[in-house]
């Protein structure tokens, strides 16, 4: 298990390349306490960043939504990047960029606060590391875009997903499936969900769910190949009765699910393994942005 305090060589901290462990912040942190951050993960393969425009466009307009300030042009944003990697990265990785709020209040009044911005980078692999995991279903829903910013990728919006996946790791499951306030399926913690029926890939709309970069790739993979994806409202029955059902995400990549409760599904579907096939292509390939697919 990686303690990230102690991760060695470089972070980028205010506009300087200084020790990750001299990277710190005050206990009175507003973010810390606020939940007031928006941050991106970034994949690394072969020392290049994956999908590097399409993060920082979403890092961008996060900020924009919780009124962070972000300075930094794509081409600035690629150039901090590309030398974090130098430094830390001997192949694959993983870059993790988060802007929050500075100590001058302790109440939701951020008159006097200023932006800061912090871009780490590590050597990691798969979120899971398995061919297949494990699904209960989270107590906790998730909110819509009518009463939370859903479409910004902020630590608020995380709040329920870490006490689910406390929950679901309790009752023996790797992760678990939330739905909304409606009852409708949402994503997981950290990942969309994907599933798949009589050759039809159906995936949840996004109206309480973030718009992955993986989601938005695989659906692209889709309708290259020609495989029907309907998205759209969906209730628990719809993926109880699937045939095989996947979540993607930047650090799950395309990851296959074997078990929801009680409900086994295959391991087998030549429609995941289409997906599968051409998601490596395009991380062997390091692509800056999902229009390149």
């Amino acid at each position: 298990m990686i303690d990230f305090s102690k991760l060695k060589g470089k972070i980028y901290f205010n506009e300087k390349f200084i020790d990750n462990s001299k990277a710190k912040i005050h206990a009175l942190n507003h973010s810390l306490h606020f939940s007031a951050s928006v941050f991106e993960g970034i994949a690394i393969y072969d020392k290049k960043p994956l999908f590097e425009f399409d993060h920082f466009k979403r890092l961008q307009n996060s900020a924009k939504i919780l009124k962070l300030d972000f300075k930094l042009s794509a081409k600035q944003f690629s150039k901090i990047n590309a030398k974090l990697v130098k430094h830390n990265i001997k192949s694959n990785g993983y870059i993790r960029p988060i802007i929050f709020r500075t100590s001058h209040s302790m109440s939701p009044d951020t008159t006097y606060c200023k932006s800061s911005i912090a871009i780490a980078c590590w050597s990691w692999g798969t979120l899971f590391n398995k061919k297949s995991i494990t699904l209960g279903i989270s107590k906790w829903p998730k909110l819509n875009r009518k009463i939370f910013p859903i479409e910004a990728k902020s630590s608020g919006s995380y709040q329920s997903s870490v006490i689910s996946r406390i929950e679901a790791k309790q009752q023996g499951f790797d992760d678990c499936i939330m739905l909304d306030n409606e009852k409708y399926i949402s994503e997981t913690t950290a990942c969309n969900i994907f599933w798949i029926k009589n050759n039809i890939v159906y995936t949840p709309s996004t109206d309480s769910a973030l718009n992955g970069i993986t989601r938005q790739a695989v659906i692209r993979i889709l309708k290259k190949v020609k495989v029907s994806c309907k998205i759209g409202k969906f209730r628990m029955k719809d993926v109880l009765n699937a045939d095989s059902v996947f979540l993607t995400g930047t650090a799950a990549e395309v990851q296959l699910v074997g078990k929801i409760n009680k409900t086994d599904y295959s391991l087998n579907n030549y429609i995941f393994d289409i997906i599968k096939k051409n998601y490596d292509l395009i991380k062997s390939k390091s692509l800056k942005r999902l229009s390149s697919i």
